[in-house]
């Protein structure tokens, strides 16, 4: 992620919001005060946020706008808004607000390096309640080598394993991402998923996001457990869905 994207003017701590709509109206502000969109993007981050919930787990929130918006991106950007009381999301708390605006498919990149650093427990922690805004930013942008793929667990006598090619035409995007997230959690089983060197707990959106996984890309599915079958059948079904969920 380059400062191009994530400007230092870009993020902004300290701020409160009374409740989530409050919240995206200010970092959407901020990107369109940046030059990325256009004021009619800050409205299609509402409508997203209506038809599925864009928070991300470990108080983090990443609104953006809605396959319409495109037109009113101007330039793939970010913009980052910590909340230190933290803003209303659902049932959940976020503390950290990130405005995405992407051109063509950059935000699989961005949402995959994103999700990476911040699926991490003890950085969200502390980059909640940092006063710096600057360790925010310097947090974000670092520049890190890939985490190399591990052998990964021994066969297992209740393993079950599929490899596919993700056809889901919004690859493994936010949505799709909860709705595996959903699904695998009604099962007797554990599933991992496996794609670009990384794995991923399919219990965790933010772990998921982190896999990069787009439409074509290859992913193994491991399930183990007494339902493992019906777990990876189910999980499967959603990466080859003809539509995003």
């Amino acid at each position: 992620m380059t400062i191009e994207v994530l400007p230092e003017s870009a993020v902004r701590v300290g701020a409160t919001a009374p409740d989530r709509d409050a919240a995206i109206d200010l970092v959407g502000g901020m990107l369109v005060a940046s030059g990325s969109v256009t004021s009619d993007y800050v409205a299609e981050m509402r409508a997203r946020e209506k038809i599925v919930s864009t928070y991300l787990g470990n108080g983090i929130a990443l609104p953006h706008g809605t396959n319409e918006a495109r037109s009113a991106v101007k330039r793939t950007g970010l913009a980052v808004v910590q909340f230190p009381a933290g803003v209303p999301w659902g049932d959940e708390k976020a503390y950290l607000v990130i405005g995405l605006a992407a051109l063509a498919e950059e935000h699989i990149t961005i949402l995959a390096r994103l999700a990476t650093i911040l699926g991490d427990e003890e950085i969200t922690k502390r980059l909640a309640a940092t006063s710096d805004a600057n360790e925010i930013w310097r947090t974000l942008t670092r520049s890190d080598d890939e985490p190399a793929a591990d052998a990964g667990p021994p066969a297992h006598p209740d393993e079950f394993v599929r490899d596919l090619v993700i056809t889901n035409p919004h690859g493994l995007h936010a949505r799709p991402a909860a709705a595996v997230v959903a699904r695998a959690r009604e099962f007797d089983a554990r599933v991992t998923l496996e794609a670009n060197g990384r794995r991923a707990d399919a219990r965790s959106i933010t772990a998921l996001l982190g896999l990069g996984a787009a439409v074509g890309g290859r992913v193994r599915i491991v399930g183990r457990g007494g339902q493992a079958m019906q777990a990876v059948d189910a999980v499967s079904a959603i990466l080859t869905s003809a539509s995003e969920v």
